[in-house]
């Protein structure tokens, strides 16, 4: 796939990735991965998705089969079976690690409460008790890539990120800034483990669950909510590659009031509507840009 999306955008290597300025929207940093090995692209920023047949068709603006031929009679690089099932279980072996180091995180974190993560919470207008898989401990931001040696730990909230079965497989870490959480404001969030498919559960499964954007948003919502149950899939974009137990029939979109924020909310519509659930929306009153801005009173310029 690198082959086909490299002819027109130039890519970088991301350790058994490769990553470019996403092609379907304008940014200034790279958000648009590619996998070889499990065949296909994703892009953190817009949500876009796929793998290369469907790339070559929003690419080009052409249909299924038009892509087919123009793949088919192009000539591009192959793998033989054997080596894309070597590199698969090369990435599964590094996921594994990746999951590994964010459970071990999660081991040494601690429960929230009397935390420098509380005060970052009150210091967001937060003041209910989150669940147990929002916590605090002091982790490091950073690994060197070619030592594998961590960085200096710095205090974060770990919010454990749960597979279909509730265990815990991933991890977000959520800095603040300077490492003073009294000022309310994230230095920046980072993911390690497995991410795609988990979610942050905020209550129990229900047949109706609220998905939202991120922590502070799920929490706010929990806090002035409808009493329902609240997940955090941390991306709308993933909010589709949550594994949802049998018993949800139905996803509340927690939206953000901006462009981007609606513009993902309706793809991740389309694409649970197409898993079979009953999908609606919710937004925070215009003058919000985002649910934990609303509880904050946080009006925005517009």
């Amino acid at each position: 796939m690198s082959a086909v999306v490299g002819r027109g955008d130039k890519l970088i290597r991301a350790g058994r990735e490769w990553k470019c300025c996403c092609p379907f929207h304008v940014e200034k940093s790279a958000s648009f991965y590619v996998n070889d090995a499990k065949g296909f692209a994703h892009c953190f920023g817009c949500g876009w998705h796929g793998d290369i047949v469907r790339f070559v068709m929003d690419r080009q603006g052409c249909d299924f089969r038009e892509a087919y031929n123009r793949l088919a009679n192009d000539d591009l690089p192959t793998w033989a079976p054997a080596e894309r099932a070597k590199a698969i279980a090369e990435q599964r072996l590094e996921d594994l690690a990746k999951e590994q180091d964010a459970r071990q995180f999660y081991k040494v974190s601690v429960p929230i409460a009397g935390t420098p993560g509380e005060v970052y919470l009150r210091a967001r207008g937060i003041t209910i008790q989150p669940p147990d898989v929002v916590r605090f401990g002091m982790v490091p931001s950073w690994r060197d890539p070619e030592s594998g040696d961590w960085g200096r730990k710095r205090p974060a909230i770990i919010c454990g990120a749960q597979d279909a079965t509730g265990a815990v497989v991933g991890i977000q870490r959520i800095f603040f800034e300077k490492d003073d959480p009294r000022r309310g404001r994230k230095d920046c969030k980072l993911s390690l483990g497995t991410i795609r498919g988990s979610a942050l559960r905020l209550a129990p499964a229900g047949p109706c669950i609220v998905m939202a954007e991120g922590p502070e948003d799920g929490l706010s919502i929990m806090q002035e909510g409808p009493g329902l149950p609240v997940w955090v899939p941390f991306g709308t974009s993933m909010m589709p590659q949550v594994q949802y137990p049998p018993q949800v029939r139905k996803v509340i979109i927690a939206g953000q009031n901006n462009t981007p924020g609606r513009v993902a909310a309706n793809k991740a519509a389309i694409a649970l509507a197409d898993l079979g659930l009953e999908v609606s929306f919710v937004w925070p009153s215009s003058r919000f840009d985002d649910w934990n801005d609303q509880l904050r009173g946080v009006a925005n310029d517009g």
